[in-house]
């Protein structure tokens, strides 16, 4: 797993997975969860939502969220990535 430390994102797409957030800021980002394989640890989150697999299992995405300093998340899987007009394994989150 990648480790990504004290980085700041602002209006990015992110995918999660394949990566170790420590100690990051995300501010008005799109953050893409398709696996389990992530970890974030001290991170913050403004204005971001997420877009999780509804097969995962979502004890496991919120308890991780709920160590982390939030504002007003949103937390779904909508068409527009169902349906595949956003392919987030086309971006990555290393700069």
């Amino acid at each position: 797993m990648e480790l990504i430390m004290n980085q700041k994102f602002e209006n990015e797409t992110i995918v999660f997975d394949g990566y170790n957030f420590i100690g990051c800021t995300f501010k008005n980002c799109r953050i893409f969860i398709t696996s389990a394989d992530f970890e974030f640890d001290r991170c913050s989150f403004y204005e971001t939502t997420f877009y999780a697999d509804p097969s995962l299992p979502i004890f496991q995405i919120s308890h991780r969220l709920s160590q982390s300093n939030c504002d007003d998340i949103a937390c779904f899987w909508d068409d527009v990535y169902k349906k595949g007009l956003v392919r987030p394994t086309a971006i990555t989150a290393a700069k």
